[in-house]
């Protein structure tokens, strides 16, 4: 049986933990508007794609979301001939204000 005080700290250190987890991509909104110019050419204006079939939309996007698949192309571990070139270059900072940047806009 675990103690009330141990209990206590331990779900302390569970929410501080889900509460960093959550904002591990917080970006810069402004920044990732400026570096998105290559995602436009694909996924559109604010991240609105005029072909959805073939370019997902990324306006409204969950940013955990946005972020993870950024991270996933850049690794290697989902691999596409578009995305996975796209994303290699791409530092953290440049995935968590992508990101951030799509989660914003508005979907149409």
């Amino acid at each position: 049986m675990i103690r009330p005080g141990v209990a206590a700290a331990l779900m302390g250190a569970c929410v501080l933990g889900l509460g960093l987890a959550s904002t591990a991509f917080a970006g810069d909104v402004e920044r990732g508007e400026r570096i998105s110019s290559s995602c436009i050419a694909c996924h559109g204006p604010g991240g609105n794609s005029h072909i959805p079939a073939m370019y997902p939309s990324l306006a409204g996007q969950d940013v955990d979301t946005l972020a993870s698949m950024l991270e996933q192309y850049r690794s290697g571990e989902i691999q596409d001939p578009q995305m996975t070139p796209q994303a290699a270059h791409l530092t953290d900072e440049d995935i968590a204000d992508l990101a951030a940047y799509f989660a914003g806009q508005e979907p149409k």
